[in-house]
């Protein structure tokens, strides 16, 4: 089996900054992966973009960790603060620890809602994944799962990377839980999805000696590296080098290094096509 990757943006319609970068590695033909946050600040113009570039491979970023719902409050109150705002990732999954059927319930609304804003918007979805990952978790994933199957999207990230570096306890019971939850797909009702994922233990901060000692230990299979590309380190996330992982796909080294470890790149949209 071939070692094939796939390279993704995640966050557009997230922040400018962000937009921009994705905007500019698209052009530039770096890039032709990118997740979208349906109720980020600038997805609106994000999404009338992607409407004149259907080349371009569009995931839903599932999100219930940042900004507002799309929903109304009332029908996803367990999930928010008394300003309407997600709770973020610690809150959140201490509230689904209290009442597990009620925020699964919220979630399942919120996510859906988010899938239809951009299917009415006229993109056609490649694929799901999650913003902090919480897809991963087994209730989030059987969410996820169901709703690839109830909009017909065909593929799902599933985040399985191996655990280390450096601790970040929500994160790895996410990458835990995806490890199980390898095991077990291949018994459910089909869905594409990837073999292995890069982009949890250096998220944005990847620069390319980091890639290239990732990618030498790559086995065969399809991989997907998740980056958070920015015009400017830092911005919008404090931990995030997005400036940093913006100039690494623009590095005229990256082909070569590709093809010197074997690598094939692909995209989501080549993962539906079994002659590709």
């Amino acid at each position: 089996m071939a070692t094939r990757l796939i390279i993704n943006a995640d966050d557009f319609g997230a922040a400018p900054e962000i937009d921009e970068a994705i905007r500019d590695l698209i052009t530039a033909g770096a890039l032709r992966d990118v997740s979208v946050l349906a109720n980020g600040p600038t997805v609106e113009p994000a999404l009338e973009w992607l409407r004149s570039h259907p080349e371009v491979s569009v995931g839903v970023h599932l999100n219930a960790v940042e900004f507002k719902p799309l929903s109304d409050v009332r029908e996803v109150a367990c999930l928010v603060d008394g300003d309407g705002y997600f709770v973020g990732l610690t809150e959140l999954l201490l509230r689904w620890g209290r009442s597990p059927a009620r925020v699964t319930r919220a979630l399942a609304i919120e996510w859906e809602r988010q899938i239809r804003h951009l299917v009415d918007a006229g993109l056609c979805i490649t694929h799901l994944d999650s913003h902090r990952h919480v897809h991963a978790l087994p209730g989030g994933w059987r969410i996820a799962l169901e709703l690839s199957r109830d909009w017909r999207i065909p593929a799902l990230r599933l985040p399985k990377e191996p655990l280390g570096l450096r601790a970040r306890p929500f994160g790895s019971l996410a990458l835990r839980s995806a490890q199980c939850l390898g095991r077990l797909v291949s018994s459910s009702p089909p869905i594409l999805h990837n073999d292995h994922f890069l982009g949890f233990r250096r998220a944005g901060e990847y620069t390319l000696q980091a890639l290239r000692t990732d990618l030498r230990n790559l086995t065969s299979g399809v991989t997907e590296l998740a980056l958070h590309p920015s015009l400017v380190d830092h911005r919008p996330y404090p931990a995030m080098r997005g400036d940093g992982e913006r100039r690494l796909l623009l590095d005229p080294q990256l082909p070569s290094l590709l093809a010197s470890l074997g690598i094939e790149r692909m995209t989501w949209r080549d993962l539906l096509d079994p002659a590709s």
